[in-house]
């Protein structure tokens, strides 16, 4: 029988896959509600486009990113998952395709290390950080 303690702890990781979740349903369909229900009120958002810090600083960076990328579709796979009471981190993979303004379809891949705090009882993102592997790659025949 389980512990209470594993049962948080597997009510905990589970809470948190559904923020990365949230995440990448919220930048790729540009759902601002959605994306900024993640965050905590402190956050830090860090993009090789730029930084945001705190809801202000995170809205007018995922702004940038919609107006720079028209469309995008995230998968972030392989998490490994640290819980520690209220905080936790996770490192993940992470590919995705995106539409540039300019017309091109790319592929990219890296990884993201996320920072978590429980907030009034409900997990957020307290911090994220991409890290790129592979620099924009064309993928589509159509692309020059």
């Amino acid at each position: 029988m389980a512990s209470e303690a594993e049962i948080q702890w597997a009510v905990d990781v589970a809470e948190i896959k559904q923020l990365m979740s949230k995440y990448c349903r919220g930048i790729d369909r540009h759902d601002e509600e959605l994306f900024m229900s993640i965050w905590s009120d402190d956050a830090e958002y860090i993009l090789p486009r730029g930084e945001g810090t705190g809801i202000d600083g995170v809205r007018d960076l995922v702004r940038k990113v919609w107006t720079q990328v028209a469309r995008c579709h995230h998968h972030i796979t392989n998490p490994i998952i640290e819980t520690d009471g209220d905080t936790a981190s996770a490192t993940t993979d992470v590919f995705y395709f995106r539409l540039t303004a300019d017309g091109v379809n790319c592929l990219l891949s890296g990884g993201y290390s996320f920072e978590f705090v429980r907030v009034d009882g409900d997990w957020k993102v307290r911090r994220l950080e991409f890290h790129s592997f592979v620099t924009t790659t064309p993928v589509f025949a159509e692309n020059p």
